[in-house]
């Protein structure tokens, strides 16, 4: 048998050329991009301003303040110009006939919220003003209501004006015009009825 042998520089050439190609196609497989693993992440979604407001104003942070310590989703609130109102005169002491900033008993206030808010004119005591309503069960009361008490001798003698969420604004004899609830034990005790606004406007 005859061997062969092969040239050295055409052996050298073709190691060469070997060489070259394997590292040609592992250069081509660095350069191809790894896919990766998509990565589930999670996003806050930041809180809706309403009216486009980036800055709030005073008067309107004190607000919001105020109507998260009442409980009451500002969305669903009818009529917010109540809770300007109710900011504005919470604190006022109380005062027997009054009706002024310096002192106001609850019939006073109600007649006053009433007339500002709803444009309903109601007399001065809290015994006739149920007579300008119609009766509404606890269960059944709406923002604008009017809930009455029997405190004194078991007649209706106190007044005030439901929010929702089982609050109310009045003018307490202790405390002055304050925000209550009608689960607490004392006016759970004395409350008598609702009462829904017969609407009579102020002319």
């Amino acid at each position: 048998m005859e061997c062969v042998f092969l040239d050295p520089m055409k052996y050298f050439l073709t190691l060469i050329l070997v060489l070259s190609l394997c590292f040609s196609v592992q250069a081509r497989k660095k350069q191809r991009p790894h896919r990766k693993k998509a990565v589930k992440r999670s996003y806050s979604i930041p809180r809706k301003i309403e009216k486009d407001q980036d800055v709030l104003d005073p008067d309107t942070l004190r607000f919001l303040y105020h109507s998260q310590k009442t409980g009451i989703d500002l969305d669903t609130t009818s009529n917010l110009n109540l809770y300007y109102l109710m900011y504005n005169w919470v604190g006022t002491p109380y005062q027997f006939g009054g009706s002024t900033k310096n002192g106001i008993d609850c019939s006073g206030f109600t007649k006053m919220l009433v007339a500002e808010i709803y444009k309903i004119n109601l007399t001065r005591d809290s015994r006739s003003m149920f007579k300008q309503c119609n009766p509404v069960a606890k269960s059944a009361l709406k923002e604008g209501d009017l809930v009455f008490f029997n405190i004194a001798r078991g007649q209706i003698s106190h007044v005030g004006v439901y929010l929702g969420n089982n609050k109310f604004i009045h003018s307490s004899t202790q405390k002055g015009v304050i925000m209550s609830d009608l689960r607490e034990g004392y006016y759970k005790r004395y409350f008598y009825k609702g009462g829904r606004l017969i609407p009579i406007e102020i002319k």
